[in-house]
């Protein structure tokens, strides 16, 4: 098996906690998506409308229009358009009840997951384009956002819905992004592995649904098995879409998808520079998506929300990431008592926690506002050359 060189030490480790999972995860480090590849690959030769164009025409099911794409993209809108046999909306939808009631709790939740994500090695892919260093880290974090909340509306990722044109988008971005990375020449897949790997893919599906799971659990969320079931059923046939290797992701079993996790960032290297300035940089654009402006507002807000994560994350990875020392002691059971207060508060004064629970989504939905979110591909790897997408 081909190990990348920065993931040997962390192999070895892991493979003596569970090797085959270790091997698996480890396989997958040196594989990209080669049928969203191939798409990509089928548009180079063609200009930058006509990428719009036949995207577009597959997104809208617009087959007439899709005729005159090249194959590879015809291929991979056939294949997504017809949903696998385990695909059954009725599964999850006792999960998207769940997620509704304790929205603002999953929210939060979501963000630490990705900065989770942005502690491995996929860290140093998205740092080289810039996407979430730059004025534009406010927008990633609203496209992530607006795909979590898609992903749990009904009949969202039935074929033509929001979640699921949103999920195959994910899917061509970072086929694109891994073609400009590696036509730049700046990237070296014998020490590093692909960019933006199944791998990665794994990890952050695994980091989405069982580890976001956890951390609204951590938060107050009360969830019974068959939301719990649900929810991780949603994002199994997102991740699906978003082009994970199904060999990795168990039928969408939470124990499985959370150990997966746990092997996985045994294997990654510890976090690098990329990992630090991304994280910080995600956590300090947080007063933008709540369109805070006030300047005591805005520091106290980020301090708090540094305390949230350093919570949920553990003093160790926060410390890798190099998070403002912070005591953490009490401030999970704060929030679980806040939950708890609500409860009471909507059995005796219904309407006041009505108001409560509709400010909490009207901010979810502020926060995943996107009123020019299109199917565009990024035309440059770095992010200050490329036509905003």
């Amino acid at each position: 098996m081909e190990i990348p060189t920065v993931y040997q030490p962390g192999y070895e480790l892991a493979s003596k906690v569970a090797p085959d999972l270790a091997r698996r995860y480890i396989s997958l480090t040196t594989v990209a998506d080669p049928q969203a590849d191939a798409a990509i690959a089928s548009l180079s030769g063609l200009g930058q409308r006509h990428w719009h164009e036949f995207i577009n025409a597959g997104m809208e099911q617009n087959y007439a229009a899709l005729r005159a794409a090249p194959q590879p993209l015809r291929d991979l809108f056939d294949e997504l358009s017809t949903p696998p046999v385990w695909f059954d909306p009725q599964v999850m939808y006792p999960g998207r009840q769940a997620f509704h009631r304790y929205s603002d709790l999953f929210i939060p939740a979501f963000f630490v997951s990705t900065l989770r994500n942005g502690a491995t090695l996929v860290a140093k892919a998205f740092y080289t384009t810039g996407r979430v260093l730059s004025p534009y880290a406010h927008r990633r974090i609203r496209q992530n956002t607006r795909h979590f909340i898609e992903i749990m509306l009904p009949g969202s990722l039935d074929r033509g819905g929001d979640g699921w044109k949103l999920s195959v988008r994910i899917r061509l971005v970072h086929a694109q992004v891994r073609k400009l990375i590696r036509d730049s020449g700046e990237w070296d897949e014998t020490t590093y592995g692909a960019p933006i790997s199944s791998a990665h893919n794994a990890l952050a599906s695994a980091n989405f649904s069982a580890t976001a799971l956890r951390h609204a659990e951590m938060l107050g969320a009360r969830m019974n098995a068959e939301e719990r079931v649900g929810f991780m059923q949603a994002w199994h046939y997102a991740s699906y879409l978003i082009g994970t290797p199904e060999e990795l992701l168990f039928q969408g079993d939470e124990e499985a998808t959370h150990e997966l996790y746990r092997i996985g960032r045994i294997c990654e290297p510890p976090p690098g520079r990329e990992s630090i300035a991304i994280a910080n940089a995600l956590v300090r654009a947080l007063p933008d998506i709540a369109n805070m402006t006030d300047p005591e507002t805005r520091a106290r807000f980020v301090q708090h929300s540094y305390r949230i994560s350093r919570a949920l994350l553990g003093n160790e990875l926060a410390d890798q990431l190099e998070f403002p020392k912070q005591r953490t002691f009490g401030v999970l059971p704060a929030t679980r008592l806040r939950r708890r207060v609500y409860l009471a508060s909507r059995r005796l004064f219904p309407r006041s926690a009505e108001r409560w629970q509709g400010n909490n989504f009207a901010f979810l939905l502020t926060s995943a506002a996107l009123l020019d979110l299109s199917y565009q591909l990024p035309d440059r790897m770095r992010n200050s050359e490329a036509t905003p997408w």
